[in-house]
């Protein structure tokens, strides 16, 4: 059977628009530890959601190449590479941890949690979820950033 992606819905209006969602280079995380900036409240409803799905109006305003990754939960592949992306970040929008949380937790992503797409140079990579993924019992909060 092969597995569906949470938000496909969303992720199919973007394709009707011409744009190829999700990339077509995705691969298997392969038990994967991965990175992510959480909310210090491990109920807050916002921890494990991708920004489109957390602020739909941001997709209004986003460019068309842009609109596919705001499904996909950002990650990352190193805890220093998070780290540096958060800190830069809140350099030129000192209220960015409002929209992504205040701190770095750790997990482990397996091939029944989703696709990734390929890292950048600061380590990021989108996952997109599987419907069946639940990534608040997977990932525990590690440190405070501010």
């Amino acid at each position: 059977m092969t597995e569906l992606f949470k938000y496909r819905n969303e992720i199919q209006q973007i394709r009707e628009s011409g744009v190829c969602c999700p990339p077509n280079e995705l691969t298997a995380p392969n038990n994967l530890r991965a990175f992510r900036f959480v909310f210090e409240d491990s109920n807050n409803v916002r921890n494990h959601k991708p920004p489109g799905a957390n602020n739909p109006k941001r997709i209004l305003t986003e460019k068309e190449q842009k609109k596919c990754s705001l499904f996909g939960l950002s990650c990352f592949k190193g805890q220093e590479g998070a780290k540096q992306f958060f800190y830069k970040l809140s350099k030129h929008n000192p209220k960015f941890y409002k929209a992504v949380g205040e701190t770095l937790s750790t997990g482990v992503l397996n091939d029944d949690d989703g696709l990734i797409t390929e890292e950048d140079e600061n380590t990021h990579f989108d996952l997109f979820e599987f419907e069946s993924c639940d990534l608040s019992a997977k990932f525990t909060p590690i440190e405070k950033l501010i």
